[in-house]
Formats: structure tokens, sequence, C-alpha cells
């Protein structure tokens, strides 16, 4: 299976270039790795009603643990992205990432026990252990990707792992719902009991594939191919005590901190979609509970479409103009939900504003990888993901004060207020991103 792009180091020898097989298997791991995690967090959405039931829970506490327990993914990114940088890169890295992985979705295990777990207090401080470690975990993940890639394609390779999200919150319905038809509502902790059972093989063999002498091998058929390494040799070490100044550094970096800023505000349109979405559709359009939930993810589908298209045409568009051109899209989509007064527009405007609504994240993380020094990719990559996890957090307590503002849930103003809202945190993203240098490489063509 290959890629075909010409450059002219492989015009030279007439030959087409090629992914080498360990970079897909590498991709198919992580992938993989993302399914999991993504399967694991959104597993606690999914199994909302019946937690809250055994619990006695009232809608506001169960708000408040939700709260709690994803905030929890927002603690650990920075500095553990540092620790995995100073870990070393490429085949390092993957070892890095066995153990972390291993760990959370170990701690996601014990939750599902109902011996340890049976009371409110352990569940929620397990599933908090978790999301420190799945956090942690993501630009790690990130970056393990962009390091077993050519830089040249580096936003393909990013969008197909980002797939996996998508992918795993589906999973996640389906698990769910199968668990509490076949065991009973009692048995809703058997979900928690997935994730290990899928990981342990699936690290034993990430430790043992991800080698020196492969990344070597790698490494080496790129310099053939005319491709660009992610790193000029296969381990890089950040030397002991550099950790802070590192993290300071690529702070400091400009195409790095303004992407950071710009997913902070694009987060906060994706979350403020899902959070203003449904009782828009309920209680101004007039649906049901179940139609609402259900109308409001037709953007997803075509989500994983644009999660893949977006990256791979950044890698010949350049990251700026590409994040430029999706977040002018967001916008424009987000303003469109002022004119969703009937079915046929709704799903028309969801479908449109889908296309971008989840491509701009492993755009995001490639940007930061291109602009970050090779010993501080996965540094740069925890900075993009506390920003995305910090907008997260701001975009329900916005929404709900702009929804109230405008008269509370039955009134339509209030809405409409938090579209534009949402259309000119797009904007204003599209605004930090032209003040960005392209550091896209490129093939000549």
């Amino acid at each position: 299976m290959s890629l075909i792009n010409s450059s002219p180091a492989a015009a030279k020898r007439g030959k087409r270039q090629a992914i080498h097989r360990f970079s897909w298997v590498s991709l198919l791991v992580c992938w993989l790795i993302w399914v999991l995690n993504a399967y694991d967090r959104e597993m606690i959405l999914r199994l909302g009603p019946v937690i809250s039931r055994e619990f006695s829970l009232s809608p506001e506490q169960w708000g408040n643990i939700v709260a709690l327990i994803m905030v929890a993914l927002a603690v650990l990114d920075i500095p553990g992205s540092v620790w995995s940088d100073r870990y070393g890169s490429g085949w390092k890295r993957a070892r890095f990432q066995v153990p972390l992985v291993i760990g959370y979705t170990a701690l996601s295990f014990i939750s599902g026990i109902k011996a340890i777990s049976h009371g409110l207090t352990s569940f929620v401080l397990l599933r908090v252990g978790v999301n420190l470690g799945a956090g942690w975990g993501e630009p790690v993940g990130v970056s393990n990707t962009a390091e077993w890639w050519p830089k040249e394609k580096r936003g393909f390779a990013l969008g197909v792992h980002h797939t996996g999200y998508p992918i795993g919150a589906l999973l996640s319905g389906v698990v769910a719902s199968i668990v509490l038809t076949t065991f009973g509502e009692g048995s809703w902790r058997y979900c928690f009991l997935v994730a290990l059972i899928v990981a342990i093989p699936l690290m034993i063999f990430w430790a043992k594939y991800s080698t020196a002498a492969r990344i070597n091998t790698l490494y080496n058929h790129m310099d053939e191919q005319g491709f660009t390494r992610p790193a000029t040799q296969e381990s890089n070490r950040v030397q002991k005590g550099d950790g802070m100044k590192t993290f300071v550094k690529t702070l400091r970096n400009r195409n790095i901190s303004l992407t950071a800023g710009n997913t902070l505000l694009t987060q906060i349109v994706y979350m403020g979609i899902n959070v203003v979405l449904p009782p828009y559709l309920y209680h101004v359009s007039g649906l049901s509970l179940a139609a609402s939930a259900g109308l409001s993810i037709i953007f997803t589908l075509t989500g994983t479409l644009g999660q893949v298209i977006w990256p791979w045409l950044s890698d010949s568009l350049g990251r700026k103009r590409t994040l430029i051109l999706c977040g002018l899209w967001m916008s424009i989509g987000i303003a469109l939900f002022y004119f969703a007064t009937n079915m046929p527009r709704l799903v028309a405007i969801q479908l449109f504003f889908g296309l971008v609504a989840n491509a701009v994240w492993p755009i995001y993380y490639a940007m930061a990888s291109d602009s970050a020094e090779e010993s501080a990719t996965s540094t740069a990559n925890g900075i993009i993901t506390t920003a995305m996890f910090i907008g997260g957090g701001i975009s329900p307590l916005l929404m709900g004060w702009l929804i109230q503002l405008g008269g509370g849930w039955e009134s339509a103003t209030g809405y409409v207020y938090t579209f534009f809202t949402m259309a000119g945190c797009a904007l204003l993203g599209v605004l930090l991103q032209l003040m960005t240098v392209d550091k896209t490489p490129r093939h000549s063509h």
C-alpha cells in the first residue's frame, strides 16, 4: 500500500514514493489506542442515566461529577508531554506509551469491579485517575504517530489517526447497549472491563515491535524515497533538568502559541454546538427528547470524512492555509444555524458544518509538530491538548449564560446569541492563524 507523490530525489531514480509498512503498522496501532481512549472516555456519558439512578443523583449533581472527571483530562498533558520528550522520541516514545496505556486502562478495569467501585466516591476517584492518564496519553499518541511517518505525509497520518475517536465513541454506545440488554442495568460496570482486555495484547505487540532497528530501517527508507525524516536520528533526548526550559521555549514559539489559541476557540465552537443543539431542537423546534438527541449528531456523519480529507489536503495546501479555510467554513456553518427553521435545512446545515467540525484537530497537532523542535514534539502537542480542554470547559459556561441572557430555554433569542458568538470565535481563530508562519514540509513538484 502506498501514497504516491513526486519529488526531485525520487524522480532521479525513476521510482514512485512508497510509504514503508512500518509506518502503516504504527498508524494502525496508534489508531487502535485512540479508539480505546475514545471508547473509555465516552462510556461515562453513555451510562449517565443508569449511573445517576444507582447513586440517586440529581441532574445538577451528575453534571458536576462529569465536569470533575472531564477536567482531569487537562491536568497532566503538559508535564506528561515534557516527560515523554525527555524519555526520547521515535521508538522510545512508543516504549513510554506502553505502560501509560496499560496503566489507565487497568484503572478503568478496576472501576468496573463492583466490589471496589460500589461507592460513589471510589468510582469517581477511579474515573478521575483514568482520565488523568488518558489526557496525558493523547499528545503522546499524536507525537508517536507523527514520528513514524515522513513529514510530508504528517497531515494524512494524523487525520487517519483521529478517525479513531468517532469510531470509539460509536463503539461505546454499541457496547453499552449490548451490556445493558444482555446482563441488565445492574451490570453496567461490565462496560469498563473491555479496554484493558484489548490493550494488553496490543501493548505487548507494540513494545516488541517498536525497536531502534525498525525505526532506523524506516528512516533510511524515507531517505531513499526522497521523504523528510520526522527526526534527524532514531531517538532524541532532552537533557535532564531542561524540562521547564523546553516547555517555556516551546510556548514562546509563535506558531504553537497562536495555534493553541485557535484550538481553544475552536473547541468552544465544537463543544458549544453539542451543548446548544439538543435543547434548541427540543425547546424551540418542538422535537421530542429522543428526536432531539438523534438529530443533533447528524454533523458527525460528514465529520469522519472531513477528518481525513482536510488533513490530507494540508500536506499540499499547507497547514496555515488549510486551517484558515476550515475556520472560515466553520464560521459560516455555525452562522447558518440561524436559518435552520425546518428539517431539510437542519440536515443540510449540519452536513455542511460537519465537513470541518472534526477536521481541524489533527491539523492543529500537525502544525505544532511541524513548528516544534524535534526534541519537543510531545511538549508542543501537550500545549495544544491543554488549550483544547480549557476551551471545552469554557464553552458550556458561556453557552448557558448566553441562553439565559436571551430569555432561557424556551426563547429562540438566546440560541441565536450562541450561534453568532460561536461564529465569532471561529473567525477570531482565523485571525490568530493569519499571524502564523507556514512550516509545512512539501515536495517540489
